[in-house]
């Protein structure tokens, strides 16, 4: 996993390699300030047939939990997948997290 700060958008993309990973083995979940993901990267049927002496593919679930500002909901997280390479972006800080100004009386 890479993780990128970007401080003209303000906003944080996370990515993660994923080989041989269907977009549809892959879940994405905001909880309170944590965003999740998890998935299952499955066994080709074409590799149980015996007569192999090494196999190098690696299989089962994986998960990954990140902070994330409190605040953020769902709509506010954009993902996409393409080649193996899943890209998820959200903002750097939530909407009540926004410094504000206090005027001196």
């Amino acid at each position: 996993m890479d993780l990128h700060e970007n401080a003209e958008t303000k906003t944080v993309t996370a990515t993660f390699e994923l080989p041989g990973i269907k977009q549809q083995d892959v879940n994405i979940e905001v909880h309170g300030n944590r965003l999740t993901i998890s998935g299952e990267s499955k066994r080709s049927e074409n590799y149980d047939k015996g007569g192999y002496a090494v196999q190098e593919r690696s299989c089962g679930k994986f998960s990954r939990t990140l902070q994330i500002p409190q605040g953020i909901k769902a709509e506010d997280v954009h993902a996409k997948m393409e080649d193996g390479l899943l890209t998820v972006c959200f903002p750097k800080a939530g909407p009540d997290q926004q410094p504000q100004r206090v005027l001196i009386a």
